[in-house]
């Protein structure tokens, strides 16, 4: 005969549910975790008293779902939530009780940053609503900087020192925000650079690593690139940022990203030389060569074919040390190159010759080079 069983009404009162995306997003959300027990709160309450239709939910049916909550701090948490942009509160009558919360904002955030990292999923992006929003931000930045620009009005030069260690605070305390880490030794020196040999204000580095953020540019020597070109170029004011941003970082960043797409002269040098090219280093070192160093695809399978005659099993170290010989040469074209290689032979006929008169220099021979391709419809063919 069965008995009634406790555990089976803790069944049937249900579980507390919480989306795992705030513990993963919970420092950019800018969540404690009182905060997202105070969620977990609403959204159980949530589930047992509103149908879909409805939206919201009241104060008191929260403190009646989890009575352990205490009015008071749960009113200072949610003023603070709504503070941050992640809830709405309404009162549609008098009593703290009766203040509706709505959790749309905060699921719109979540959904923003799912789109933000998830590109497969992220629509085409409307660039006059991303540029607003970039104003948007500025401008709130500009406040703010405003706002400590009149809090700090020192009078002597003890004070102007201490405003100093000030201002790389303030650098250090937003770039630890926006990271979600603890200032590296390397981060730290490039802001003393910054801040010391550059003599960038604090107000014009937050907005400048503002911008690189929004980039997902981390890198502290990126940063630093684009301090100098700034500095070279004399831009000193939100508008010349935004101006600088995008025309050479945006276009760099779409430059890259195509050269992450299917690329030819990667599949033709592959076969040419037989190094598999599939690798994503691999393609970053020929990439090198045909941005960095300035070298025309012939030029790299001309390499690529000295590397193939003089070598077994050559790789592209063998190619990268030809290019850096033709690079501090300055040989850039292919009938350079071979007037290179002839009088390197004569120099070394003549070396050898030099060496011991009494024996004849030895015949040169010359290789006949096939690429592995060719050899391998051959040796079928066989």
């Amino acid at each position: 005969m069965h008995h009634n069983i406790a555990s089976l009404e803790v069944i049937r009162w249900g579980y507390a549910n919480i989306p795992g995306a705030l513990f993963h997003y919970g420092q950019e959300l800018d969540l404690e975790i009182e905060d997202i027990g105070v969620l977990a709160a609403i959204l159980y309450t949530f589930e047992r008293t509103r149908p879909l239709f409805q939206t919201g939910v009241s104060l008191g049916q929260v403190l009646q779902v989890c009575p352990l909550a205490n009015k008071a701090k749960l009113s200072r948490r949610l003023n603070r939530l709504e503070k941050i942009g992640l809830i709405t509160l309404e009162s549609k009558s008098k009593g703290s009780s009766n203040k509706h919360i709505f959790l749309e904002p905060l699921f719109n955030r979540l959904e923003k940053l799912i789109m933000r990292d998830h590109s497969y999923i992220t629509p085409e992006p409307d660039y006059n609503i991303q540029l607003k929003e970039y104003q948007k931000r500025i401008e709130q930045l500009e406040l703010e900087l405003e706002r400590e620009k009149e809090k700090e009005k020192l009078p002597d030069m003890i004070e102007l020192f201490n405003k100093s260690d000030g201002n790389y605070k303030k650098v250090a305390d937003f770039i630890s925000k926006k990271t979600g880490n603890l200032l590296s030794v390397k981060m730290a020196n490039e802001l003393k650079k910054w801040l010391e040999e550059m003599a960038f204000t604090p107000e014009f580095l937050l907005c400048m690593l503002e911008l690189c953020f929004e980039r997902n540019i981390y890198n502290p020597r990126e940063i630093s690139k684009i301090a100098r070109d700034l500095k070279e170029y004399s831009v000193n004011s939100v508008e010349g940022l935004e101006l600088y941003f995008q025309k050479y970082i945006d276009e760099d960043i779409s430059r890259l990203a195509k050269y992450k797409q299917f690329d030819p002269d990667i599949m033709e040098f592959g076969q040419f030389t037989g190094v598999d090219m599939n690798a994503e280093a691999r393609k970053n070192v020929y990439y090198k060569w045909r941005y960095d160093w300035g070298f025309s695809h012939n030029m790299i399978m001309k390499a690529g074919e000295i590397m193939c005659q003089r070598t077994k099993n050559g790789g592209l170290e063998y190619i990268d040390s030809v290019l850096n010989n033709w690079m501090t040469k300055e040989i850039r074209s292919p009938e350079d190159a071979e007037r290179e290689i002839k009088e390197f032979k004569a120099k070394k006929v003549e070396q050898s010759t030099d060496k011991n008169k009494a024996f004849k220099p030895e015949k040169i021979e010359y290789e006949l080079y096939v690429p592995p391709s060719t050899l391998e419809e051959l040796k079928s063919k066989v």
